[in-house]
């Protein structure tokens, strides 16, 4: 593997997860504070969201139902997309910091 090779892979395995991460926290963290301090449940969802909702398989489609459970069902969509996007979240964090001593290695050695 090449520096460039190592280095392109570091900020796209590394670099790019922290920096959403830190942006979704950053954007999320003051709607999730109630009566001053914060909702680490609804931040979790709220910030695995866009890891999550497109790898969902339980995309509950109404039948036949009402216009509110339609709505309660699309609801329920997105807080489980969040809740499997903030395990995701985590295993990418996970990823990068893994990729920082492994970029050092191949730096070092290739």
């Amino acid at each position: 593997m090449t520096r460039t090779e190592a280095i392109k892979d570091f900020f796209k395995k590394a670099v790019l997860p922290v920096a959403i991460a830190g942006l979704l926290y950053c954007i999320f963290k003051s709607a999730c504070m109630r009566d001053g301090e914060l909702d680490l449940l609804w931040l979790w969802i709220l910030c695995g969201l866009p890891f999550g909702i497109h790898r969902m398989c339980v995309w509950i489609v109404p039948g036949g139902g009402s216009l509110g459970g339609a709505a309660a069902l699309f609801v329920l969509n997105f807080v489980i997309g969040g809740l499997i996007g903030g395990f995701v979240l985590v295993w990418r964090l996970l990823v990068a910091a893994w990729y920082v001593p492994l970029t050092i290695y191949r730096l070092i050695v290739g």
